[in-house]
C-alpha cells in the first residue's frame, strides 16, 4: 500500500476474548458485551451507574467500554476504564487485553506486549489472546513469533476464523501466497464476516497480479465495513488507477479524505489520479467524469413458498399442496383428549412434520370449531405445507375472535404471500404493527411484500427496522439481501447473505442467492461453488437453478443453461422473471428469436416498464430485424436510467442502421460506465473492440485534420 499506513480500528475488537455475549446473566450485561455498538456504551454506563451489580459485572462493563472507546478513537477513556477494570481484578484477562488494545493503537507497543504476555501467563493456552498477541508481533515485523502464535492458536481452536486470518496476513508479508490464500479461504468459509477477511484476500489476489479478483475483494470488504475500511478503500483506488479507470479511484480517494481531510499522501494520489483522468479525456474527447448507475435486475414475481419455508425452516422437499388431505377430516376428538391431540400436535411440529400435525388438530376441531389453540396451530401448519386458502381461513377466525392479534395479524399476511395477495400482505402486517410496534416479523413480512412487488426502498427499510429489533434474524438477512440485488448493490446483498448464512449455516436461500449474486458479478469459481451446495442439499432450490442456468450461460453452454432454466420457468416461484430473462438471453444466443420474444414479453407484461427486460428485447427486435421497435425500447429504457447495457444495444441498433456516428458515441459511452453484470461486462469488452472498429470509419471532429482514430 505505498508508504501510507492505515490502522483498521476494530481489527483486535471482537478478538480479543472468548466470551459470548450469551454468556451474560442479565438483558444489560449482553447488550454491554454483544455485538450491537449502538447498545454497547448505554448498557455497560448502566451497569457501572448501578452500585448494587457484583464486581464481576462491573468489571466486565468496563472492559468491554474500554474497546467501544478505544475502537471509536476514545484513546483516554478506553485507558481509563482498563485501568479502572484492572483495579477491581488485577488478573481479569478481558481487562489486559483491552488495555493492551488501547496501548496498540497509541504507539505502545512494548507495554501492549507486556499485557498480552501477562494475559498468557494467567490463561496460557487463551487462543483468543494467542491470536491477538500474533496481530501485535505481526505489525512489528516480528514474523516467526507472529506465526507461532497463530499456529498454537489454530490448533487450540480449529474454528477461530480471525486466527487463520493473522496467520494468512503473515503469509502475505512474506510472499507466502498460495498458503495465505488456502487460510483465508479456509476463514472466509467458517465466517464470511470475519473481520479482515476479504482485505487480506485481496491483497494476496493483488500480488499474484489478479486484479480483478482483488477489487472485487476490497469491494466486499468496504460493503462489510464502509465507514472503517479505509486499507480497502486505498487499495482499490490503486488498481483502479492500474486499470485506467481513474473516476472510480478518485471516488475512492474522495471517501478516505471524508475519514481523513488532511492526509498528504491520499491528497497527492488524487491529484495525480485527476491529471491522469483529464489528459486521457483530451485525448479520447470525452467528459473527464462520467457518471456511473447501477443496472437493477428483474424484479420477482409469484409465490414466496421457498423463503416462507426458509423462515420456518420447513425442507423444501415438503409434498407439493394437491397430496394434502382435506383441512376438516378426522375423527371428532372427546374433550378430555384435546389436550392429549393438542400436545401431540405440538411435538409433530416441533419434528417439522407438520402435514401428519393436521390429523390431530383436526379431529379437536371436529369437536370444538372454535377451539383457539388449535385454529392457531393449523394456520400454521397449513401455512407451511402450503395450503394458503385453507390457512387464510382459519386465521380469520382466529381475528374475528381477537382483530388486533399481532402475531396473527402476521400469519395471515404472510399467507397473502402466499397467494400473491402483496396489497393484502401490507395491510395486515402494517395492522400487526399498529398492535406491536416491535413486532420484527410484522417488519420481515411487510418487507417481503414490497420485494416481491418490486418495491425495493420500501422493502429495504422494513428489513432494516427488523435487523434492527432482532439482529440474530438469519431470514431477515436473507430477504434483505435478496432486496439488495433487486436495485443492483451486490456488494451490499453479500454483506447481508455472508451474515445470514453465520446465524444460519442451513439456509439454503441464502447460499443461493449468494452464489447467485456472485456468478452476476463475474465470480464463476466461487458462485459456482455455492450453487453446488445448495442443489447438493435440495436439488429442487428454484433459486439454485437459476444460478446453474447462469453459470452455463455465462460459460457459452446454452444448452445446458436451457435445461437448468426450463425447471423453474413457468413453475410459479418467485424467480420466474429472472428465469424468463435468462432464458431469453440462451434462446437469443442460440438465434432463436421468436422464442426469446415470448419469454421476454412475459417480463414485460408483468413490469411494463422494466429496463433490463427493454433492453433485452431491443435484442430480440433486432435479431428479427425490427430496427424501429428494437430502438423505441432503448430510448424507454435509457430514459429510465444510463446503463452499459442499454447504451451497447443501442449502439448495436445504430450501427445496423449505418449511423456509425451515433454507433461509436453510444459504444464509447458503454465503456465509461461501471458494469454491473457480469453481462454488462462482456458487452463493456466488446464495446471498447467496436470503438476501435468504427472509429477507422468516423473521424473524429476536433483533430486538426478532422481525421485521425477516436478511442
Amino acid at each position: 500500500m505505498s508508504a501510507v499506513r492505515f490502522s483498521l480500528p476494530a481489527l483486535l475488537v471482537f478478538v480479543a476474548l472468548g466470551w459470548q455475549p450469551g454468556q451474560a446473566a442479565a438483558g444489560d450485561l449482553e447488550d454491554c458485551m454483544g455485538p450491537v455498538p449502538d447498545k454497547v456504551e448505554s448498557a455497560c454506563t448502566a451497569i457501572l451507574g448501578d452500585a448494587q451489580r457484583p464486581a464481576d459485572d462491573r468489571v466486565k462493563a468496563y472492559f468491554s467500554r474500554s474497546r467501544f472507546f478505544t475502537a471509536r478513537g476514545k484513546f483516554d477513556a478506553g485507558l481509563a476504564d482498563a485501568e479502572a477494570a484492572l483495579q477491581l481484578n488485577p488478573q481479569s484477562i478481558g481487562a489486559l487485553v483491552s488495555r493492551a488494545y488501547v496501548r496498540q493503537r497509541t504507539g505502545k507497543v512494548d507495554m501492549a506486549l507486556a499485557d498480552y504476555n501477562r494475559a498468557l501467563e494467567l490463561d496460557p493456552k487463551n487462543p483468543s489472546v494467542l491470536t491477538s498477541r500474533g496481530f501485535l508481533r505481526t505489525d512489528q515485523k516480528a514474523f516467526p513469533e507472529a506465526l507461532a502464535d497463530f499456529n498454537q492458536a489454530i490448533a487450540l481452536r480449529q474454528d477461530l476464523a480471525q486466527a487463520y486470518v493473522g496467520r494468512a496476513r503473515v503469509y502475505v508479508e512474506t510472499g507466502q501466497l498460495d498458503q495465505a490464500l488456502g487460510d483465508l479461504n479456509a476463514a472466509l468459509a467458517m465466517n464470511a464476516t470475519v473481520q479482515s477477511g476479504f482485505f487480506w484476500r485481496g491483497q494476496a489476489y493483488r500480488r499474484k497480479g489478479d486484479v480483478d479478483r482483488a477489487i472485487d475483494d476490497f469491494s466486499r470488504a468496504i460493503a462489510q465495513a464502509p465507514q472503517t475500511e479505509r486499507g480497502a478503500y486505498y487499495a482499490r483506488a490503486e488498481l483502479f488507477i492500474a486499470k485506467g479507470d481513474y473516476a472510480r479511484a478518485i471516488a475512492d480517494f474522495d471517501k478516505l479524505l471524508s475519514f481523513m481531510p488532511d492526509n498528504k499522501q491520499v491528497q497527492q494520489q488524487r491529484q495525480a489520479a485527476v491529471a491522469m483522468q483529464a489528459e486521457l479525456a483530451k485525448v479520447r474527447d470525452t467528459p473527464a467524469a462520467p457518471s456511473q448507475q447501477t443496472a437493477v435486475l428483474p424484479a420477482p414475481s409469484a409465490t414466496v413458498s421457498p423463503q416462507m419455508r426458509a423462515i420456518v425452516g420447513v425442507p423444501a422437499t415438503t409434498p407439493s399442496p394437491s397430496t394434502r388431505a382435506p383441512a376438516i377430516v378426522g375423527v371428532p376428538a372427546s374433550p378430555s383428549s384435546s389436550s392429549q391431540l393438542l400436545a401431540q400436535a405440538g411435538q409433530l411440529m416441533g419434528q417439522k412434520k407438520f402435514a401428519e400435525a393436521l390429523t390431530p388438530l383436526n379431529q379437536v376441531l371436529a369437536a370444538d370449531p372454535a377451539n383457539e389453540s388449535a385454529l392457531r396451530l393449523r394456520t400454521f401448519s397449513l401455512m407451511v405445507v402450503g395450503r394458503y386458502a385453507d390457512a387464510r381461513a382459519d386465521a380469520d377466525a382466529v381475528l374475528k375472535l381477537k382483530p388486533n392479534d399481532s402475531p396473527m395479524l402476521v400469519n395471515r399476511a404472510m399467507i397473502a404471500i402466499g397467494l400473491k395477495q402483496f396489497d393484502q400482505a401490507i395491510a395486515d402486517a402494517s395492522h400487526a404493527l399498529e398492535a406491536d410496534a416491535k413486532n420484527a416479523q410484522a417488519y420481515l413480512a411487510r418487507g417481503m411484500a414490497y420485494r416481491l412487488a418490486a418495491k425495493w426502498t420500501e422493502a429495504i427499510e422494513n428489513f432494516d427496522r427488523a435487523i434492527e429489533l432482532n439482529a440474530k434474524d438469519a431470514a431477515a438477512f436473507a430477504e434483505r439481501g435478496q432486496a439488495q440485488m433487486g436495485t443492483g448493490k451486490f456488494d451490499k446483498a453479500l454483506v447481508d447473505f455472508d451474515q445470514a448464512l453465520v446465524l444460519n449455516p442451513a439456509n439454503e436461500v441464502a447460499r443461493a442467492a449468494r452464489g447467485l449474486t456472485l456468478l452476476l458479478k463475474g465470480n464463476t469459481a466461487e458462485g459456482t461453488v455455492d450453487i453446488k451446495s445448495a442443489l447438493d442439499r435440495n436439488p429442487n432450490n428454484q433459486l439454485a437453478e437459476v444460478g446453474q442456468g447462469l453459470a452455463m450461460l455465462v460459460s457459452g453452454q446454452n444448452d445446458r443453461a436451457l435445461v437448468a432454466l426450463n425447471q423453474v420457468v413457468g413453475k410459479n416461484t418467485a424467480y420466474d422473471t429472472l428465469a424468463r430473462e435468462l432464458r431469453a438471453r440462451a434462446l437469443l444466443a442460440q438465434k432463436d428469436a421468436t422464442s426469446a420474444l415470448i419469454d421476454v414479453n412475459v417480463v414485460l407484461g408483468r413490469q411494463p416498464n422494466n429496463p433490463d427486460a427493454l433492453q433485452l428485447r431491443s435484442l430480440v427486435w433486432l435479431a428479427l430485424h425490427e430496427v424501429d421497435k428494437a430502438l423505441d425500447d432503448l430510448n424507454k429504457a435509457i430514459a429510465q436510467r444510463e446503463t452499459v447495457g442499454n447504451y451497447f444495444a443501442r449502439a448495436k441498433i445504430y450501427e445496423a442502421k449505418n449511423d456509425f456516428d451515433k454507433a461509436t458515441e453510444d459504444y464509447r459511452r458503454s465503456t465509461q460506465l461501471a458494469p454491473a453484470s457480469v453481462f454488462e461486462a462482456l458487452e463493456q469488452n466488446e464495446a471498447r473492440q467496436k470503438v476501435q472498429q468504427l472509429s477507422k470509419k468516423v473521424p473524429c471532429g476536433n483533430t486538426p485534420a478532422g481525421g485521425g482514430t477516436c478511442l
